[in-house]
């Protein structure tokens, strides 16, 4: 006999579990807890099965007959009305998370460095995630997507559009594979951007004469008044220091030992994987002593100008170089003079030039090199010479940028 609102009411619990029959399989299952769930049994492929619908009273009678004839349809299709329900539990769930939630879900799996890691992560947040975030995953086109990278593609960052479609292209296959999707939107989309030039790819701007650094120098000694005090000390310390400008960037207090004039990188930080170790000349120590007395609360040195204790961004500095006034035409040197990475070739250019072992200079600027001789190379015995290099170096850049006797 069917089950009545009232009876399922009225059921108690008693010593035992037992069911409470209904029609075509559903039933009430009492357990002895008070608890009532409502089950239906089924037969599929020869196999029996048992499907949860619910709890009473959270689910009524009518409800559960309602999921019951749902589940009886899926099973008279050889479908598992248990993987069914995981399926569209999943697909609801999907519909409250968005790009960035499965991007960060996939970057984890991922066997990047720490440098990688970061960079990749602020590209995405600045290029791809607000406007990704805005809709749920399953709602773009192709085209869509491609609107999102051309204007990055048309700003000169091909290589950055390709590798971001690359990376579309692998979270949505993803979703693909799970069912949240229908078709991967960002299939083929790296072929439909413009393509990066390769034959006139070039180092990164930096300065190869005397002159031109001095100017320079001069110029980032020299900062406007709304320039933030943080990016002055970064652009102070990079032609101090020669280091990559994520090594900058990322430069925590806990690095530095002042009482050995020593700055500590640890490999999880290096493109290289191994530890660099980076002496600091008197004026790369007066500099971090600068910072320090401008009080930011983080264990950043170097922090965005809106404070919250984040590490500088991505740009900063070049884009301050960019708009730093050349002497010899009062404008900006703008795009292609020099860039935050251009300080590493040009202190590559001028020690050499100036005679010191190209070993320390490599071991300085953590290269790694392929030759098995110089790799096995005991780098502590360069060690004096990378400290001299490195305070002859500062002192060499104070006078090109004060005395007058130099171009």
């Amino acid at each position: 006999m069917p089950l009545t609102a009232t009876s399922v009411k009225n059921a108690k619990s008693k010593d035992s579990d037992y069911k409470l029959f209904d029609q075509g399989g559903l039933h009430l299952i009492v357990r002895k807890s008070g608890t009532k769930t409502w089950k239906y049994g089924y037969r599929l492929n020869g196999k029996q099965g048992t499907f949860t619908i619910g709890t009473y009273p959270e689910t009524s009678l009518q409800e559960a007959r309602e999921a019951h004839l749902q589940a009886r349809k899926l099973v008279s299709q050889g479908q598992n009305p248990t993987d069914a329900k995981r399926f569209e539990e999943a697909k609801k769930a999907a519909q409250d998370m968005r790009f960035s939630d499965y991007c960060k879900d996939w970057i984890a799996k991922q066997n990047y460095a720490v440098t990688t890691l970061h960079d990749l992560e602020q590209r995405l947040e600045k290029n791809i995630y607000p406007a990704l975030d805005k809709r749920s995953v399953d709602s773009f086109t192709t085209r869509e997507l491609l609107e999102i990278l051309t204007p990055i593609a048309k700003r000169g960052a091909k290589e950055t559009a390709k590798r971001m479609a690359g990376i579309m292209r692998q979270v949505f296959n993803d979703l693909l594979l799970l069912g949240m999707i229908d078709n991967n939107p960002a299939q083929g989309l790296a072929e439909l951007l413009p393509k990066p030039d390769h034959r006139q790819k070039t180092n990164f701007g930096h300065i190869t004469a005397e002159e031109d650094f001095k100017n320079l120098l001069t110029q980032i000694h020299s900062p406007s008044a709304r320039q933030s005090p943080f990016t002055t000390a970064a652009l102070k310390l990079m032609p101090l220091l020669f280091l990559r400008p994520y090594n900058i960037r990322f430069m925590k207090w806990e690095y530095i030992d002042f009482k050995a004039n020593m700055l500590t990188i640890p490999g999880s930080e290096m493109k290289s994987n191994k530890e660099l170790k980076v002496p600091l000349a008197t004026q790369a120590i007066a500099v971090l002593e600068e910072v320090k007395k401008l009080g930011a609360q983080s264990s950043y040195v170097f922090v965005t100008s809106h404070g919250h204790g984040k590490p500088m961004s991505e740009n900063t500095t070049t884009a301050a170089i960019k708009r730093l006034i050349n002497p010899k035409t009062g404008q900006p040197f703008g795009t292609g003079f020099m860039t935050s990475h251009g300080f590493r070739h040009t202190a590559s250019t001028f020690l050499n030039e100036m005679g010191y072992s190209p070993d320390a200079v490599e071991l300085q600027l953590a290269h790694v090199n392929k030759d098995r001789v110089r790799a096995t190379y005991n780098k502590a015995q360069l060690m004096d010479e990378r400290i001299r290099m490195m305070q002859e170096w500062a002192d060499y850049l104070d006078k090109l940028r004060t005395s007058p006797d130099c171009p």
